[in-house]
């Protein structure tokens, strides 16, 4: 049968563990806010209302990387994570399978106008599920081949996505074109590319005998 991905949130200035009994897989961690309703009791308006500020909370990837089995304790707060966004009251949410095979990780990069093509193996039956999708710039490297200078330059582009995980989660393959009416504009007058992590899960202990 397939692993469960289960997920945990925790609200800012709190502390979150996760018990699972065996070796966890943490398959994505972000900080930040992404809806108005989450971790939204008692909290006023105006500290809820940005719901575009989130960003990979790698220091709980490495610390499952680390410990291998159970995730150390983790006080949720900007001093650890940083702050992708003042004055917006933000929250951790882990997604994660408790199992002890670890299941296959893909990345992709797609330049903007171009198409990105997820697949996981038909063989195994495994099925897509994306642990982020990212559309901007954030170096002046990627998919910069015969542009101009000036549609480089701006590095601190990306907004995270939710488009990609709702078209392709539970499937064997799967594209999304990288362009401004799929995600939005970001920042104009620059030339952007959609970053996709994901994994293959499901029947992936087969692979393993």
């Amino acid at each position: 049968s397939s692993p469960t991905i289960r997920s945990i949130v925790a609200c800012e200035e709190s502390v979150v563990h996760i018990v699972c009994g065996k070796p966890i897989t943490v398959i994505s961690a972000t900080y930040g806010r992404s809806d108005q309703t989450t971790c939204s009791n008692g909290i006023p308006d105006d500290q809820t209302k940005n719901t575009n500020c989130a960003m990979k909370a790698n220091l709980v990837v490495q610390r499952y990387r680390a410990s291998g089995q159970f995730l150390c304790p983790v006080f949720v707060s900007s001093s650890v994570f940083g702050d992708p966004c003042v004055g917006t009251y933000k929250y951790l949410e882990v997604k994660y399978i408790c199992e002890s095979s670890l299941p296959e990780e893909k990345s992709l990069v797609a330049c903007e106008g171009a198409v990105a093509r997820l697949h996981c193996g038909k063989v195994t039956g495994q099925a897509i599920y994306v642990t982020s999708a990212s559309y901007g710039r954030t170096n002046k490297k990627t998919c910069s081949a015969g542009r101009p200078a000036d549609q480089l330059e701006n590095t601190e582009c990306y907004t995270y996505r939710e488009e990609v995980g709702e078209r392709c989660n539970g499937k064997q393959w799967c594209k999304v074109r990288a362009s401004n009416y799929v995600f939005g504009n970001p920042c104009y007058g620059t030339y952007k590319y959609l970053e996709v992590e994901y994994i293959c899960y499901g029947e992936f202990r087969l692979s393993l005998h």
